[in-house]
């Protein structure tokens, strides 16, 4: 029990230390986030796109890092649709590497998490995808790809 009890509060230092340098330390990316939950760790953070295929746009997703963060990777997901290979087109849950148990490592920080988000979105992992349709057209038509990533952006802008 003692354990536990230690593991607990190491893993809230650690979240409280990452939340607090995101605070003090702005990032161009990071429009805005806020803690969600009231008795659980899950922040909400409005993301920067980074390129021209993104430019303006503000992503809105969900970090959970409650269930044993650092130790585990956090659960991730948008709350929004995205027409995009690594991203489920029913559950918006991003499926990356870094996040799968057997890539993740303990000193990745929130930070990182986020960067790898912004990363991702630029160039998809087509080797894991979960949106077969979006792997499908960003493969054979970048077009096609670029003109449903619109349209389904359309959805959550207006």
């Amino acid at each position: 029990m003692r354990a536990a009890s230690h593991g607990r509060i190491v893993q809230l230092s650690r979240i409280r230390k990452e939340i607090a340098d995101l605070t003090k330390n702005k990032r161009c990316y990071i429009k805005d986030f806020r803690k969600i939950q009231k008795c659980k760790d899950v922040f909400q953070f409005k993301i920067l796109g980074d390129t021209s295929l993104f430019k303006d746009l503000i992503f809105t997703l969900d970090l959970d890092v409650s269930l044993d963060y650092p130790f585990k990777p956090p659960f991730l997901k948008f709350c929004h649709p995205v027409y995009h290979p690594n991203i489920d087109p029913v559950t918006h849950e991003i499926c990356s590497p870094m996040l799968l148990q057997e890539n993740w490592k303990p000193e990745t920080t929130i930070e990182d998490v986020l960067l790898n988000v912004i990363v991702l979105l630029n160039e998809p992992d087509i080797f894991r995808p979960v949106n077969f349709e979006a792997a499908a057209d960003y493969i054979n038509d970048k077009a096609i790809y670029m003109a449903k990533f619109n349209e389904v952006v359309k959805k959550w802008t207006v």
